[in-house]
């Protein structure tokens, strides 16, 4: 309103001016122009009018707006719980089949199992005799064929039977085998084998004379009693020599230090003859003596002659009484010495080991 006045104001200065700058006589003529000017104050008050009209147009904008958004929200929230619940339930149910499947992994196990034989039992109705006694061997296999090794005290087979699949056998427990024995059952089928072994100890009626402790594990009983008789002992370079004369056994023996070789003479000496076929020992050393003279220069050696395996005399022929005594079954057999008790793996001719 003050602007329309304003303008008023200035409209009615500048028509007083004009006014003033016309001729006196021509101002009765122009009071119809006065007239007009009211029609110059409808053609402003428009103008203002629309400026107030925007001001109510923002107002129901404003109030749109946060209808809009509410509605929405409502709208996707619930439509979206339940689909994705829906959609992952059935994901446990294939969890499930998983399990089934390890069920289905282990059924070639049990498929092959019939194919592979099947020892149930093995057992022996004494496992602690004495050599040649009697024993049982009884089993259940489940196979195609099955078989019973006897193994020695080393592990090596030294006999087997060919038995049924189910049985029992009656064996004789050996006592030149060494001190224990083992029965080896083998159950076969389709080219697989199945082992179990039943050990049977073997207890010696007879002592060794050494004492049954110093007996090596793989030796076998002895056949009988020791027999004790007259003797001779030397000791040399490389090895010694060893005489006796025990329940008719005349027996001279060369032992060798190289290779631990061995071998056995029947004395040819007739206690008085004397050889001289080695000459002269070197300062220190001594020649052969007795028997022992005789074996020297009337044999040879395990391997060559005497004076290249054994060499010289390092002490004294010993001519003390000796003792010997056999392994059942195997041509072994101990004979002691002055420094310890040697074992023989015989009979005539191998090795030896000094056990004492």
């Amino acid at each position: 309103m003050c602007i329309m006045l304003k303008h008023l104001l200035w409209i009615t200065i500048l028509l007083a001016a004009l006014t003033g700058c016309q001729p006196q006589e021509a101002s009765e003529a122009d009071l119809p122009t006065l007239a007009i000017l009211p029609s110059l104050t409808p053609s402003n008050t428009p103008t203002v009018t629309p400026s107030a009209t925007p001001t109510n147009t923002h107002t129901p904008t404003a109030t749109l707006t946060p209808t809009q958004t509410p509605t929405n929200t409502l709208t996707f929230t619930p439509t979206a719980t339940p689909t994705s619940t829906l959609t992952f339930t059935p994901t446990v149910t294939a969890t499930a089949t998983a399990t089934a499947t390890a069920t289905v992994t282990n059924t070639p196990v049990s498929t092959a199992t019939p194919n592979a034989p099947q020892i149930v039992t093995f057992i022996a109705s004494n496992t602690n005799v004495v050599p040649n006694t009697g024993i049982t061997l009884t089993w259940v296999v489940n196979a195609d064929a099955a078989r019973i090794d006897l193994l020695n005290q080393q592990g090596a087979v030294v006999q087997t039977f060919s038995v049924v699949p189910s049985g029992s056998l009656p064996v004789v427990v050996p006592g030149n085998l060494g001190k224990q024995v083992v029965y080896r059952l083998v159950a076969q089928r389709g080219g697989q084998e199945a082992q179990l072994s039943v050990a049977v100890t073997v207890q010696c009626m007879t002592p060794w004379f050494f004492g049954n402790e110093y007996a090596p594990a793989d030796t076998a009983c002895p056949s009988a009693a020791p027999a004790f008789g007259t003797g001779a002992f030397q000791t040399f370079e490389r090895g010694i020599m060893l005489y006796v004369n025990a329940n008719a056994m005349n027996r001279v023996y060369g032992l060798q230090n190289q290779d631990s070789r061995y071998i056995e003479y029947t004395s040819g000496w007739d206690g008085v003859a004397t050889f001289s076929c080695f000459g002269a020992p070197p300062t220190g050393l001594l020649a052969p003596q007795g028997i022992f003279a005789w074996l020297y220069c009337s044999t040879n050696a395990p391997v060559g002659i005497w004076s290249s395996a054994l060499g010289w005399a390092t002490s004294n022929l010993d001519s003390s009484s000796r003792t010997i005594q056999l392994e059942e079954g195997t041509g072994g057999f101990f004979v002691d010495s002055p420094i310890g008790v040697y074992r023989f793996l015989g009979p005539s001719k191998g090795t030896w080991v000094k056990i004492k």
